[in-house]
């Protein structure tokens, strides 16, 4: 369901199942007719201070916590590249085989950011960055540690942002009950003032200005799941292992 910003709205049903988790990106892969050039921006830069070690590499059921959502992203034909922002001295040994394969296509392409430390907006900064060097005109901002995210959901905000063409939206958000979040579409209009963040200041800082219209969409609460500790990812790794391997 869609609403805008500051209007109410009820929130969907949770689907009985979700999707099982695609390996094989390109079976996944919807054809769109869409004008506008989109690329996906899939911020991997994080420090993990609180996980204390890189949860990237951290797994369920036998696939990386950031490779999950990243195979997401390449399953998604509206993206005409996926820029995947990491910190230096990342190893790239989370990676799946099938994002290893897109890197040599070419369509998948990593992004060091020197300033990840900084905070989050710098990685968000330089994926932007990346994204205007590929002449796109909207990017999607996915974050590394949200393994629940589900393709029709990537789908659902693809397809509000299309249709806002008329109106001019320059973004279309998750909605955690009202509140934005990533998975976030930003359109090339906003990029000059992301440019301009600081710190872990979001997209979302900008989201309250009368220059910018958009839309949220809500979305099931675990897709925002905080997996920052070892509490947090041992619930993961149980709610994950029922919801897609226990068929």
């Amino acid at each position: 369901m869609l609403m805008e910003l500051g209007k109410e709205t009820e929130k969907p049903e949770k689907p009985e199942k979700p999707e099982k988790p695609e390996k094989k990106v390109k079976s996944k892969m919807r054809v769109r007719s869409g004008k506008r050039k989109m690329v996906g921006i899939y911020l991997a830069a994080g420090s993990s201070r609180r996980m204390g070690t890189a949860k990237q590499a951290l797994e369920l059921a036998g696939i990386s916590l950031g490779g999950i959502a990243l195979l997401k992203a390449l399953g998604c034909a509206a993206f005409e590249h996926v820029v995947v922002v990491v910190c230096e001295g990342d190893t790239l040994a989370w990676l799946p085989e099938e994002a290893r394969h897109e890197l040599e296509s070419g369509r998948c392409r990593i992004v060091v950011c020197p300033e990840a430390s900084l905070g989050m907006a710098h990685s968000l900064r330089m994926g932007i960055h990346a994204a205007g060097e590929l002449e796109a005109d909207g990017a999607m901002v996915m974050l590394a540690d949200q393994p629940f995210i589900e393709a029709a959901m990537l789908d659902g905000l693809i397809d509000a942002y299309e249709a806002g063409v008329e109106v001019e939206y320059d973004y279309v958000a998750s909605g955690d009950k009202g509140i934005p979040k990533p998975p976030v579409i930003l359109g090339s209009g906003m990029w000059s003032d992301i440019a301009s963040l600081e710190g872990d200041a979001g997209a979302r800082a900008l989201f309250h200005l009368p220059a910018f219209n958009g839309q949220i969409i809500e979305a099931a609460e675990l897709t925002f799941m905080d997996i920052d500790t070892a509490q947090g990812y041992e619930e993961a790794k149980a709610i994950y292992k029922d919801l897609y391997t226990s068929y």
